[in-house]
């Protein structure tokens, strides 16, 4: 099942990237290594066999093929490399290196502290059918959509509330929006008809095929810190039912195993809130 599929590749990128980035950890901790079963030697740092498994269990790869696990070592050897003449030119003794690396160790220990307190939270076959017949009509429609991209909350609200007032959407659109950037001209601002789980996150879908025909979004959070807003312009059936197939079944767990996170993510914090006490004071940035 592709759902399965995705949980698994998720699984192997996160331990991959743990991977990339472990020549720092290992070499910042000072621990000694043993010279028994090395895979990767560069100069006097070595990656074991024992630590290679500690981020991807025997069971895993010895499934993987050959070529993907010498690409994972040679991404260590280049990582290795380019700390250790980093160390060299004297880097790691620059304050704002040193300012990263502990913020670097304290962000890397709050994710372990999450990762295992969310533990083995999942989605049921139930939760899924639960969400696929709840916006079971929405996925036999396709919209097409008016957009303007924004670079900040901020420029997104000013938008929205002179739209609001009654400023024409597609001047605006044309004059503002980030797709400008690529295209002066004639910048992209109206969309093909897109269905159901080829927009974006799930959330944003569930916001716009809520709107109601020429119904202007309030500003949605897009990629990279920059916000969406939308207007619909058409709506149209494109199947007379859906289907809930592997594919769908997919997005929909990746989406509600996300809002899980999210939701246990926030208790997890608030119940900290009883336990530290947090205090703020702007006064020293007035000065």
């Amino acid at each position: 099942m592709k759902i399965l599929k995705d949980v698994e590749r998720n699984r192997y990128i996160v331990r991959k990237m743990i991977i990339l980035f472990s020549a720092v950890t290992f070499v910042i901790s000072g621990c000694t290594k043993k010279e028994k079963n090395v895979l990767v030697r560069v100069d006097g740092s070595t990656l074991t066999l024992e630590e290679f498994q500690k981020y991807i269990p025997e069971s895993e790869y010895k499934n993987l093929p050959e070529e993907t696990i010498t690409e994972i070592l040679n991404n260590w050897a280049n990582q290795e490399m380019l700390y250790l003449e980093a160390k060299k030119k004297g880097i790691d003794k620059e304050d704002s290196v040193v300012i990263l690396i502990e913020q670097y160790t304290k962000n890397l220990m709050a994710m372990a502290l999450i990762r295992r307190s969310f533990g083995t939270t999942t989605v049921s076959e139930t939760e899924i059918l639960n969400y696929f017949n709840a916006h079971q009509e929405e996925f036999t429609y396709a919209v097409k959509l008016a957009q303007i991209v924004l670079p900040s909350y901020e420029s997104a609200m000013l938008t929205y509330n002179e739209i609001q007032s009654g400023a024409d959407f597609m001047k605006i659109a044309k004059e503002r929006t980030l797709a400008r950037i690529e295209n002066p001209e004639n910048p992209r601002i109206i969309t093909e008809y897109l269905p159901r789980g080829r927009i974006g996150d799930f959330s944003t879908e569930e916001l716009i095929f809520k709107l109601k025909m020429n119904e202007v979004s309030q500003p949605i959070p897009y990629i990279q810190g920059t916000y969406l807003i939308v207007k619909l312009i058409d709506k149209k059936k494109i199947m007379p039912k859906a289907e809930l197939n592997d594919e769908l079944r997919g997005q929909i767990y990746n989406h509600l195993i996300s809002k899980k996170y999210q939701e246990f993510l926030q208790k997890f914090i608030d119940s900290l809130k009883t336990v530290y006490k947090v205090t703020t004071d702007l006064t020293p940035l007035k000065k």
